[in-house]
């Protein structure tokens, strides 16, 4: 074994010494000094292997025998399973950032800190950044409100934004930003180019709203003359007063419809909402209570206001307004009779506001719920049941929301009912009583 190795070459210079210390009458001092001159030595092979443990060279190895070879032996096969590993990792680094090279759209690595470690060279056109940008805080060089909102919260929804490099580009007007977790503290930033898409979209919302305005005039005159003739047609009529009366029923859905869509366009055209108004949510409740408890008590369905935390918020009541009557008015077509519909506001742990409308309906099939906030979309199985609707309530909804920098949350099982819950920003919370 070796450490007998080392054992029989301490005891064989010892006794070397002794001998010859004995022999000139000197053996303690001659035992003393070799166990010295023994330890310096080893210490000096101990330096030199640990020398070489700090080396990335693996070759050379400086001991084979004895217990510091098989220590360099040990140190050997770890260093050599150390540099396998980080060559692994390098050239998996460099088939990463090849690949990443050669994708269509913008890719950043950044630090756990938002400093830039690598970038490809779509995102350096993308983002108005420069090769000798690495290493920098990508906070100080993108200046964007919703852009920062992104890199500090790490949403991994998708924003759209101006394009920082607008003015090197006019090509690319809009980018689209996504933040990923990349790793144990890094993020991946990924960049996209939607100036056509953003483009197509506006042209459909300039169509619809050019359109809806040259909608409204003739239904409007369409549905004076109906009136009139509903008004001059005798009760004995009665074929001629019911399909008049269908007639009416659509034109004012119609109405309906283009009203939705003037509104819609309105909100895609205006900004965050400035408004610092006070509202008391306690008002709008009693106020919502009021329109809808005869509809409540017409189907038999109990609808209950829950404000068990008297809040104040900041903002437009009349959108708020807006978005309780849609969400209320769904749950109240959408619950069976003997059902229970209730409306609360409550803070959650992150102090934002809590608007929640709950229902005991058919709820909604999770196949559907990332659709509900698009225009003209109804889930079919519902759609079945009830044909009033223009499927616009919800778009309505998430825009005024958006306007007050909230966000629109839906959980829903079928058979359990739906909760649609409107989350205000803690900035919008005006007090808590």
């Amino acid at each position: 074994m070796d450490w007998k190795y080392e054992r029989n070459v301490l005891l064989a210079g010892l006794f070397g010494a002794c001998l010859l210390g004995f022999l000139l009458g000197y053996t303690a001092w001659f035992g003393l000094v070799f166990m010295l001159l023994y330890t310096l030595f080893q210490f000096h092979r101990l330096q030199q292997l640990y020398d070489w443990a700090q080396k990335a060279d693996i070759d050379n190895v400086p001991f084979e025998l004895g217990l510091f070879g098989q220590l360099a032996q040990h140190l050997f096969r770890i260093k050599k399973q150390r540099l396998t590993r980080r060559d692994g990792a390098k050239a998996q680094r460099e088939r990463f950032k090849k690949l990443v090279g050669v994708y269509p759209d913008g890719v950043v690595i950044l630090s756990a800190n938002n400093e830039i470690q690598w970038v490809n060279e779509r995102a350096l056109g993308l983002l108005g950044l420069q090769k000798t940008d690495r290493g920098k805080i990508i906070d100080q060089l993108l200046r964007h409100p919703r852009l920062n909102k992104v890199l500090q919260l790490g949403a991994e929804t998708a924003v759209v934004v101006e394009s920082p490099a607008l003015e090197a580009n006019w090509a690319i007007e809009k980018i689209e930003v996504r933040a990923l977790p990349y790793g144990d503290d890094a993020r991946l930033l990924l960049v996209r180019d939607v100036t056509r898409l953003e483009r197509a979209s506006q042209v459909r919302k300039d169509f619809i709203s050019n359109a809806s305005h040259e909608l409204r005039t003739p239904l409007t005159v369409m549905k004076g003359y109906v009136e009139m003739l509903l008004a001059s047609t005798s009760l004995a009529d009665k074929p001629v007063s019911h399909s008049l009366q269908k007639v009416d029923q659509q034109v004012l859905k119609m109405q309906t419809m283009i009203d939705e869509l003037l509104q819609l366009s309105k909100l895609d055209e205006g900004g965050v909402e400035n408004s610092k108004a006070v509202i008391k949510v306690h008002d709008l409740f009693e106020q919502l209570e009021d329109e809808f408890q005869a509809l409540a008590k017409a189907k038999s369905l109990v609808l209950a206001f829950d404000l068990s935390e008297k809040l104040e918020l900041t903002g437009n009541k009349n959108s708020l307004l807006t978005v309780l009557r849609n969400l209320i008015a769904n749950a109240l077509h959408y619950t069976e009779t003997n059902g229970e519909v209730r409306v609360s506001c409550t803070l959650n742990d992150r102090a934002e506001a809590v608007l929640a409308v709950k229902d005991t309906g058919r709820g909604i099939s999770a196949r559907h719920l990332a659709r509900l906030t698009e225009r003209f979309y109804r889930v079919p199985e519902n759609n079945v049941m009830n044909k009033a609707g223009t499927g616009l309530g919800l778009a309505i909804v998430k825009h005024e929301l958006e306007r007050h920098e909230g966000e629109l949350q839906i959980k829903s099982s079928v058979g359990e009912g739906s909760r649609f819950q409107c989350v205000l920003p803690a900035s919008r919370v005006a007090r808590k009583n």
